[in-house]
């Protein structure tokens, strides 16, 4: 089960208002198909069938954890060991507002992380999703992670009101930091993630 862009882009509005719902967009489209009740098994066999409601996500998630394996949770995969340090329950994890808003914090946090190092914007929302994925600055380029975000940032068709695409002649301005891929700015708003802590 895959929610549409255009829901995501409301949820997203609704429950992460301090992160661009366009970047949670396109985390959720790379990281679960949209799919809320995606769980990723990492380093175990994945589950034979997906789960096709909250209620059985919710009792997939925790027959696994039982069994001692690592999960990621939801529309953004949410990890099972941030549960605890996210306030989130695996019910809540699994709910799309919740995954978002999690999301989010973890996302504003690692942009205010990244954007230490005296980077410009472009530059420190691709190491936020590094950090987002790996905990490490770098090692979600080299596992293709950042890139599979900014591929689903280009493909999104984000619906008009919303979207604000460069003609092909025109620059992207430098703060923009997807602009060059024609889609939506990305970019995390820095208001937002100053102070942030997950």
């Amino acid at each position: 089960m895959s929610l549409d862009p255009a829901v995501v882009l409301a949820l997203a509005a609704r429950c992460a208002p301090g992160v661009a719902g366009e970047t949670l967009l396109a985390v959720a489209t790379a990281e679960s198909g949209l799919n809320p009740y995606a769980i990723g098994v990492n380093r175990a066999a994945p589950e034979p069938q997906p789960p096709q409601s909250h209620t059985e996500a919710v009792a997939v998630a925790r027959r696994r954890l039982s069994a001692g394996d690592d999960l990621d949770l939801g529309l953004a995969q949410i990890n099972s060991a941030n549960l605890a340090r996210l306030g989130l329950t695996l019910e809540a994890a699994l709910d799309p507002c919740r995954n978002l808003a999690a999301a989010a914090r973890v996302l504003a946090a690692d942009y205010g992380v990244a954007k230490t190092s005296a980077v410009g914007p472009q530059a420190a929302l691709r190491t936020a999703l590094s950090l987002y994925n790996t905990g490490d600055r770098t090692r979600g380029f080299r596992n293709g992670y950042v890139t599979r975000v900014v591929t689903a940032a280009a493909s999104l068709k984000i619906p008009a009101p919303r979207r604000t695409p460069f003609p092909t002649s025109v620059r992207a301005p430098a703060w923009d930091a997807f602009g060059d891929l024609g889609a939506a700015s990305f970019v995390i708003p820095t208001s937002s993630a100053q102070g942030a802590t997950p």
